[in-house]
C-alpha cells in the first residue's frame, strides 16, 4: 500500500493571519527590550554610528572615572541609573569634573548638566532630548593641587523611576582633557538651606548648595589656627550656617534671624588674608547660600511725634518730660568725580590766590592767563608752581603743566593738540622735602596784555590734586583743592579734608628702595621669584681706624633652584645711597649702578647652584643700596655673604 503524504495549502488569507501574529509579537517585545536600556539605539543598523554625542546615543557612566577629550563646540552625553553601578544602598551619587587650562575659561564655557526623564513606557517617548535640567556643576571655591586645575562638583538624589542623563559640554576655543568622577554617595552632612531658596526646590539641588557651603567652611577655617577655627565654626553654627546631620532643619537658627554685628564679625574673619579675587568670590557663593541675610539698618523715623513718658499720676506735675527726638543722620555727601576743562571754556588764572583742581586719570584742565599790571615795562619776569599729590612712585614725573600762546587756540580747536608748542613747561624740583608731594617750578617773562593758556596734564592712571601757585613757592600748606563742575565753572564742593596721600597697604620690607632691608655682615638667606626684585641697605663704620675711610669688600651671590628643573640666573648691582631722590621721583631708569655682579670662578657645594660676585671697595659711614633681581623663568632660593671690611 502505497502513502502519500498531502500539504495544506497556503492561502492568501492564511498569511495576512500569520503576518498579524508578528506583528502583534513586535508590538509587545519591542518595548520590553528598549525599556532595559534607553540609550541603545535598537533600530539603528548603520555601522558607524558615533556614541556619545546625544541623548539616544548616550554611553553608560561608569563608577569612578571617566576620561575622554572635547574639542571645541564639542559635547559628551552619559547616562545612569539607580540599577548603574550594582550597589543596592546607591540613592545619591557625586560627580566631579576636572580639566587642567592654563587658559582662563569660564564654567559657562565649559561645565556639566544634569537632565533626568521617566523611564520610557513606549518605544517612541524615548527619542526626545530630556527637557527637565536638574543643575549644572559649581566651582569648587578650595584651591586645587594645581594652579590651572580645575575642578567642577555637584551631588543630587537617584530615583528608581528616572534614567538620568549627563551632558558635558565645550563651548570654549581649546581643546579639552577632562575626567569626570562619579561616586555612590549617602546623605551624610546637611546644612543651612538659604532663607531665598523656593520651598519647591528638590533635594538634589538642596544637597549641592549645602555641599558649596561645607565647602566654604573649610576655606574660611582652613588658614585659621585650631583654636580660632574651633571658636568660628561654634559661632557659624549658632547663627544657622553650618548645620549637622543630627540637627532638623526646621530647628535649626536661620541667619536672617541672627545678630547683624556676629554675622559682620565671622564674613571678616572668613574673608581676611584672601585676595579681592578670591575674597569676592568667596562672598558672591555666601551671599547665594543665604549667609549674609543681613537686616538693614533703618533708623526710626524722626519726623514722628515722640510720646511723653508718663512717670507719675494722671495730676500733670508728675509727667515726664517728652524723650528727644532720635537724631537726624546726616546726608551722605555727594561723591565728586573730577571733570576736565578744556582751553573752549577755560579757568581764569588767579594771580591772587592759589589755582587748584582735582585731575581724573590722563585727565587736564586749561587756564586762560592775562597780565597787565598798567606799568611801564612790557616784558614782566614770572613765576609758577606747582605741587601735586600723592606723589608714589612714576606718579610724580607724570604729572606737569605747560604755558601756550592764546594764538595757538586754533591748533586745538581743529584737533591737532599735539602739534601745539609750549614756551615753557614746569620742571622737576625738590625743596620742601616732603616725599608725598610732587613740585614743579617754570620761570620766564610774558608779555604784558597777551593771553596765554597754561594746561595742567594728569598723565598717569591716579586721581591727583594740584596746587598751582603764581610765584616762586618751596613750602605750602596743601589740602582742600577747588572741585569744578561740570560745566567749566570753578566752585568749591564742600568736602572733609583729606590727608595729603590715600591709604594704601603696608610697604612689603625690600620691594623698593624707601623699604630696602638692612644688610648685615655675614650670610643672608631669601628666596625670590621669577622676575622678583628685592633691595638692601648697607652702612658700615670703623670706629679703630681713622686714617683709612675706605674698605675692600667682597660679596657673593649663590642661587638654587626650587623647581628642581635647572640652574636659575641672578644678578645684584650696588648704587649710591644719594640716588634714592631719582627713584622717588618715579626716574627709575636714571638709576646707575657703580658695581655689578660677575660670574665667581670659585665651585659651589650643590651642582644646580650658580654663583656670581663683586670685588671692590667701599666707603665708611655711606649709605648703599643693594639690588638683587631673579631674571630667570622660575622661583630660586639665595644666600648673599659679605665679606672683608674693617
Amino acid at each position: 500500500m502505497r502513502l502519500t503524504y498531502k500539504t495544506a495549502k497556503i492561502t492568501y488569507k492564511s498569511l495576512f493571519s500569520y503576518s498579524l501574529v508578528v506583528i502583534a509579537l513586535l508590538i509587545v517585545a519591542v518595548p520590553v527590550f528598549a525599556a532595559t536600556n534607553s540609550a541603545a539605539p535598537w533600530l539603528d543598523f548603520s555601522l558607524s554610528t558615533p556614541t556619545g554625542t546625544s541623548p539616544q546615543t548616550a554611553r553608560a557612566l561608569t563608577k569612578g572615572l571617566n576620561v575622554n577629550h572635547l574639542n571645541p563646540g564639542e559635547e559628551d552625553w552619559y547616562t545612569y541609573s539607580r540599577t548603574s553601578f550594582d550597589d543596592p544602598t546607591f540613592a545619591w551619587i557625586s560627580l566631579v569634573m576636572r580639566y587642567e587650562s592654563e587658559a582662563l575659561i569660564e564654567p559657562e564655557q565649559a561645565n556639566f548638566e544634569i537632565m533626568a526623564q521617566k523611564q520610557a513606557g513606549s518605544w517612541f517617548s524615548g527619542d526626545a532630548t530630556p527637557a527637565n535640567v536638574l543643575g549644572t556643576g559649581l566651582t569648587s571655591p578650595l584651591k586645587t593641587a594645581h594652579e590651572n586645575l580645575n575642578a567642577i562638583f555637584w551631588t543630587g538624589e537617584v530615583n528608581d523611576e528616572d534614567v538620568y542623563y549627563v551632558r558635558v559640554f565645550n563651548q570654549s576655543p581649546f581643546g579639552l582633557n577632562y575626567t569626570l568622577e562619579a561616586k555612590a554617595e549617602q546623605p551624610a552632612v546637611s546644612g543651612a538651606a538659604p532663607a531665598s531658596l523656593n520651598s519647591a526646590m528638590s533635594d538634589a539641588d538642596v544637597l549641592s548648595l549645602r555641599q558649596q557651603a561645607w565647602a566654604l567652611t573649610a576655606q574660611a577655617a582652613g588658614k585659621m589656627t585650631p583654636a580660632d577655627a574651633a571658636r568660628w565654626m561654634q559661632q557659624a553654627q549658632s547663627v544657622g550656617w553650618i548645620v549637622t546631620a543630627g540637627t532638623a532643619i526646621d530647628r535649626a537658627p536661620k541667619p536672617d534671624q541672627a545678630n547683624p554685628q556676629l554675622l559682620w564679625q565671622l564674613t571678616a574673619q572668613a574673608i581676611a588674608g584672601l585676595d579681592a579675587e578670591a575674597a569676592a568670590r568667596w562672598l558672591n557663593q555666601a551671599d547665594a547660600l543665604g549667609w549674609l541675610a543681613i537686616p538693614l539698618a533703618v533708623p526710626q523715623n524722626p519726623t514722628l511725634d515722640v510720646p511723653p513718658k508718663n512717670s507719675g499720676d494722671d495730676g500733670g506735675e508728675g509727667q515726664g518730660e517728652a524723650q528727644p527726638a532720635p537724631a537726624v543722620p546726616a546726608p551722605p555727601e555727594e561723591i565728586y568725580t573730577p571733570v576736565n576743562i578744556y582751553p573752549n571754556n577755560p579757568l581764569e588764572f588767579d594771580f591772587l590766590d592759589i589755582n587748584s583742581g582735582r585731575l581724573a586719570p590722563y585727565g587736564e584742565h586749561w587756564y586762560s592767563l592775562l597780565r597787565d599790571d598798567l606799568d611801564d615795562k612790557k616784558i614782566e619776569a614770572m613765576a609758577l608752581t606747582m605741587f601735586t599729590t600723592p606723589s608714589n612712585g612714576f606718579i610724580d614725573s607724570r604729572v606737569n603743566f605747560e604755558i601756550f600762546p592764546a594764538g595757538q587756540y586754533h591748533i586745538w580747536a581743529r584737533g591737532d593738540a599735539d602739534y601745539m608748542e609750549n614756551l615753557g613747561l614746569g620742571q622737576w624740583v625738590s625743596r620742601d622735602e616732603d616725599n608725598h608731594t610732587g613740585e614743579r617750578l617754570w620761570k620766564g617773562s610774558l608779555v604784558d596784555g597777551d593771553r596765554y593758556l597754561i594746561k595742567v596734564k594728569n598723565s598717569s592712571p591716579e586721581v591727583v590734586d594740584y596746587y598751582l601757585f603764581p610765584d616762586d613757592v618751596e613750602n605750602a600748606e596743601l589740602g582742600n583743592p577747588t572741585l569744578h563742575q561740570a560745566n567749566g565753572a570753578a566752585g568749591r564742593v564742600p568736602y572733609a579734608a583729606s590727608p595729603p596721600t590715600r591709604p594704601s597697604l603696608p610697604p612689603i620690607p625690600g620691594a623698593a628702595p624707601p623699604d630696602a632691608i638692612d644688610l648685615k655682615m655675614g650670610v643672608t638667606t631669601g628666596k625670590l621669584e621669577a622676575g622678583q626684585e628685592r633691595w638692601y641697605k648697607f652702612y658700615y663704620h670703623d670706629s679703630y681706624n681713622e686714617t683709612t675711610p675706605e674698605h675692600d669688600f667682597k660679596i657673593f651671590l649663590t642661587n638654587t633652584p626650587l623647581d628642581e628643573i635647572r640652574a636659575r640666573h641672578a644678578d645684584f648691582a650696588l648704587y649710591t645711597g644719594n640716588q634714592l631722590p631719582i627713584w622717588l621721583r618715579g626716574t627709575v631708569d636714571k638709576l646707575e649702578p657703580f658695581g655689578v655682579s660677575m660670574p665667581s670662578p670659585y665651585p659651589t657645594e650643590d651642582v644646580r647652584s650658580l654663583q656670581v660676585l663683586w670685588d671692590g671697595q667701599l666707603m665708611e659711614e655711606h649709605i648703599y643700596y643693594l639690588k638683587i633681581w631673579n631674571h630667570d623663568i622660575g622661583p630660586l632660593e639665595y644666600e648673599l655673604e659679605v665679606q672683608g671690611g674693617p
